[in-house]
């Protein structure tokens, strides 16, 4: 696959942030004794290294999503770092070599229970209803959990969102959402 020099650079922004967290980690240990000034400069210190880890889980799993959808459809418009990590709006906006629209989400959303939390199930109902009313040729609901996809398989969400797939990033499992659906196998 290739980068374009934004998502190069984002990419080396997260190198060197590994590259700080284990540094830290070398001249830093948590401390047998529980001392709660001690142990929170510690997790600081890991935060700070770290900086805002859920985008950078984002922008890879971008990174997946441009490279599957170059594999599925050839496309050469899109560049995981054109939009910032949490900016309002479709995460995936690209068009096949014959114009096609694609519009996608992305879910690194592990479950906080079986099926969801209230607030999660909310958030990922209203990405849904979303994709489902937008316009587009293609809508997708990429995801990397396994227990997330697996849960936006069954019914209660596939019914509700017909035309939508759902894609785990890791395996490459997709599932059509249709008002008639039948869960996805459990893996």
């Amino acid at each position: 696959m290739s980068l374009s020099s934004g998502e190069i650079r984002y990419c080396e922004a997260i190198r060197a942030k590994d590259y700080a967290l284990r540094s830290f980690l070398m001249t830093s240990a948590l401390p047998r004794l529980i001392e709660p000034s001690v142990w929170l400069e510690h997790l600081i210190g890991i935060k700070s290294a770290l900086g805002n880890l859920s985008n950078d889980v984002a922008f890879v799993a971008t990174l997946i999503v441009k490279d599957y959808l170059v594999q599925r459809f050839g496309i050469t418009d899109f560049d995981a770092a054109g939009k910032p990590q949490g900016a309002a709006g479709e995460d995936i906006v690209a068009r096949t070599n014959d114009g096609r629209r694609i519009v996608g989400e992305l879910k690194t959303t592990k479950p906080y229970q079986p099926g969801f939390g209230a607030a999660q199930k909310t958030a990922i109902l209203k990405d849904l209803v979303r994709l489902a009313t937008a316009t587009a040729d293609y809508r997708f609901m990429f995801v990397t959990d396994l227990d997330a996809f697996t849960t936006l398989c069954k019914p209660v969400f596939a019914k509700r969102t017909p035309g939508i797939e759902i894609v785990h990033l890791l395996t490459g499992q997709t599932f059509l959402c249709e008002p008639d659906a039948i869960e996805c196998p459990r893996f």
